[in-house]
């Protein structure tokens, strides 16, 4: 059995923890700021992998989620590239194959 690039990649639900700073470094986001952010990532993923959403309602709920966490959060450059790698793994969980 080999490994496959995608073996070595974060799973979503990785990337959403950290987001909330759960096994992530405590030296990050605001607590009752971002925090909240992570239960509505959660539940659009399930949406996502339920097919319950088009392609635009996904950039939509990207995009406004972004903004609005880059304009609260005190580590930028940090938060810039979780909801990066967030916005990757969100649209391959939209194009996996039903």
């Amino acid at each position: 059995m080999s490994i496959k690039y995608e073996d070595l990649q974060p799973h979503v639900e990785m990337l959403i923890d950290a987001l909330e700073n759960r096994g992530a470094s405590s030296s990050g986001l605001p607590n009752e700021e971002v925090y909240p952010y992570a239960e509505k990532y959660r539940s659009f993923l399930t949406e996502v992998r339920n097919r319950q959403v088009s392609k635009w309602h996904l950039e939509h709920f990207l995009n406004e989620n972004h903004d609005a966490i880059m304009k609260i959060t005190n580590q930028p450059y940090r938060t810039e590239q979780l909801l990066g790698a967030l916005r990757t793994y969100f649209f391959k969980e939209f194009m996996r194959p039903k």
